[in-house]
């Protein structure tokens, strides 16, 4: 065995929870990581893509639209100073960061808790007991999870002896948004808007768990945020930390199984062009999801009880993407870089639904990547809308940019839908675009393996947070989860996977030593 292939760990896959936990291992305990990614960018959904047009370069993210609770002081911006050694800089978008678009009525929310509860209480009087209850059930139910999280780390007769002392919110915690809000408004007007940014999140109120709501809801109640320049600056302060340590972060690599013998992770095969490689570590840590983890690189005849629990959990919900990008600025259309959520029903349970048989657009969301960004050199937008896998497996075998007339006649479709939506209610839009590309959930099952393109992973609905698995341990000896399927979902809960991973691997004290060097 050559030496150049032998590492103290290896990562597959390059996502904030991947680069995390090869960062910390780098940083706290001096280890040579190697990072395997199949995209030929690394960064997972936080890597960043451009286009060229007449000479002029467009930059978009994929996935990082904009981040919560990065204020300086706060635990995830002190993790992400730590892991970028300080060198990412984050812009914090306008005062009144979301713009909520209803059919009969607008609602801005500002970067504020108390002035949004009030903003609320004004726009509907007859919930104030409703509307109270429900920002102390934010805390509540969140506050929940950071205790179950931890809870995970600890050995089993502590995490016990704490359940004796403390108060048990799970019932609260584990119902679904549609039922907890039903049971303390009265509006279907003000749960709807409640439950706008249920895409941030992926799964509608019916079917999602409160706690995640929660989640989601408080990380953004004093704004939002988005790096400086772009959502590639994350990645990219975090290889060379990798590589400056000895690691090596590796792409275009395509892991095709985990090596186990005698019960343990011992390393992996990979396929590299037309070579196949095989590398080894003293740790294996999977930050390409449970699925992908269980089902495609574990070999079948490893025996893992929760296989068909995994499988069925699965969903085919995802997202299609228009990039724009646009002649001038969307300032010259008043926007200051808030997002914009666009509804054409209250029910979006139902506009759920119709998605499923359909690539009608009855919502959308609307980024302005290149306002954010104070670095930008053009001007960009993201025009997403709700998705499933269903409407596109037609061409499920085909190749990336090579999928035929058919299929490209039917983006040209989708776009043309997406930019007349957005149009209707941002007057002039349309007038300022110079490019547009759409990528359908295809797109993101190429580049990332996630099946169908479900790209939060195992879905935020009452069940995720009763799963065993949902863990950075796994049965095998030696090999790890890490990234959103090992704690939450989201780039911040994607990389507190990563940190978990970590603390897996090195077990409570190190833990307590990752904290001890953020703080």
């Amino acid at each position: 065995m050559e030496n150049k292939n032998k590492f103290d760990a290896i990562v597959i896959g390059s996502g904030i929870g991947g680069l995390t936990t090869a960062v910390l291992l780098t940083k706290l305990y001096k280890q040579k990581v190697l990072v395997l990614e199949k995209h030929f960018v690394p960064g997972g959904q936080t890597h960043e893509f451009m286009r060229v047009k007449d000479g002029k370069k467009y930059y978009w993210d994929v996935g990082v639209h904009y981040i919560g609770e990065m204020a300086k002081g706060v635990m995830s911006r002190k993790i992400f100073d730590f892991v970028t050694n300080g060198n990412l800089k984050w812009n914090k978008m306008p005062h009144f960061f979301e713009n909520f678009v209803y059919p009969d009525f607008n609602f801005r929310q500002p970067s504020n808790p108390v002035e949004f509860e009030k903003a609320l209480i004004e726009q509907f009087p007859d919930e104030y007991l409703g509307i109270k209850q429900y920002f102390k059930d934010i805390k509540i139910a969140s506050k929940w999870f950071q205790s179950n999280s931890a809870s995970k780390l600890m050995p089993g007769w502590m995490s016990l002896v704490i359940k004796l002392f403390k108060k048990d919110n799970s019932s609260m915690a584990l119902t679904t948004t549609k039922d907890y809000l039903d049971s303390i408004i009265n509006d279907e007007k003000l749960k709807a808007l409640l439950t706008t940014i249920w895409g941030d999140y992926g799964v509608p109120p019916s079917k999602s768990a409160f706690v995640m709501h929660a989640i989601v809801v408080r990380s953004y109640l004093y704004g939002g945020y988005f790096p400086v320049g772009g959502a590639g600056a994350i990645a990219g302060n975090m290889v060379p930390i990798i590589e400056n340590g000895g690691g090596k972060v590796l792409t275009s690599c395509n892991v095709k199984g985990i090596i186990i013998k005698n019960g343990k992770a011992k390393g992996v095969k990979v396929k590299k062009k037309d070579k196949e490689i095989e590398y080894f570590g003293k740790n294996i840590i999977s930050d390409t999801g449970a699925y992908n983890t269980y089902f495609k690189l574990i070999p079948e005849d490893i025996s893992i009880p929760f296989r068909d629990e995994i499988n069925n959990a699965m969903s085919d919900f995802s997202t299609t993407t228009l990039y724009v990008g646009l002649k001038e600025s969307a300032e010259k259309l008043g926007i200051k870089g808030e997002n914009y959520w666009i509804n054409t029903s209250y029910n979006h349970d139902e506009t759920f639904e119709k998605s499923k048989s359909s690539n009608e657009v009855l919502s959308a969301f609307v980024s302005f990547p290149s306002i954010k960004n104070p670095e930008s050199k053009s001007h960009t937008a993201e025009l997403i809308t709700f998705s499933h896998y269903d409407n596109f497996k037609k061409w499920k075998d085909t190749h990336w940019l090579k999928r035929g007339k058919e299929y490209v006649e039917l983006k040209k479709e989708i776009s043309e839908k997406l930019l007349d939506f957005v149009e209707e209610y941002i007057p002039g839009f349309k007038d300022l675009v110079d490019y547009a590309e759409l990528s359908t959930p295809l797109t993101l099952e190429y580049f990332t393996d996630w099946p169908k393109g479900s790209f939060y992973g195992i879905p935020a609905t009452p069940e995720r947070f009763k799963y065993k698995w949902i863990s950075p341990k796994t049965p095998v000896k030696n090999l790890f989860l890490s990234g959103s399927d090992a704690l939450s979902i989201g780039v911040v809960g994607a990389m507190m996977g990563g940190v978990f991973a970590v603390a897996a691997i090195k077990g409570m004290k190190g833990f307590m030593k990752i904290m001890k060097e953020v703080n």
